[in-house]
């Protein structure tokens, strides 16, 4: 007997690896990041009980799941964030040129359906990882402020994405 099972019931599920780091992590939105009409990537905000600190973004843990929907290689991922933290101006061009070199080394190629994590905990800094694995950690909140400045700061390139993140929920 042959049991064909939908491609969904395989999915990855980014909240047990975000609990390990918060244990009460719950999502406080989601969305889709398209570009010319192209489907790029699905994207969920966790949180803790306390939410996200409107003052200061790195005040509480949180963590940001995106899973693509196309391929990319790591290193266009990483050239992209750094060009977001430039636009909005969030640290100097020689700390995001040195950002970025980190995030060359740790952002993998992906593929549709992979998962990168980046989960954050305050004086700790972020680690990331693939679908279920750490593949590095950045340290400092600097660089956390910078890198998910990208999609929860107003000025964001994505203001459509960033109101679906933080729709469960403004940041307290």
């Amino acid at each position: 007997m042959l049991i064909v099972l939908p491609l969904q019931a395989f999915a990855f599920d980014a909240a047990p690896v975000v609990r390990q780091t918060i244990p009460q992590a719950r999502v406080q939105g989601e969305g889709e990041l398209r570009m010319y009409g192209f489907h790029i990537y699905d994207a969920k905000l966790f949180v803790g009980p306390t939410g996200l600190s409107s003052k200061e973004l790195t005040a509480r843990p949180f963590a940001l799941d995106i899973e693509y929907a196309r391929a990319f290689k790591g290193r266009s991922i990483a050239k992209r964030g750094r060009e977001e933290m430039d636009n909005l101006k969030v640290a100097s061009k020689e700390q995001t040129e040195q950002w970025q070199e980190q995030m060359e080394e740790i952002f993998p190629d992906v593929q549709p359906g992979d998962h990168v994590i980046g989960v954050f905990v305050p004086e700790r800094g972020t680690t990331f990882y693939a679908d279920d694995k750490v593949i590095g950690t950045i340290p400092g909140d600097d660089f956390a402020r910078a890198f998910f400045s990208i999609w929860l700061d107003p000025r964001t390139s994505a203001p459509g994405l960033r109101n679906q993140l933080l729709a469960n929920g403004a940041a307290q």
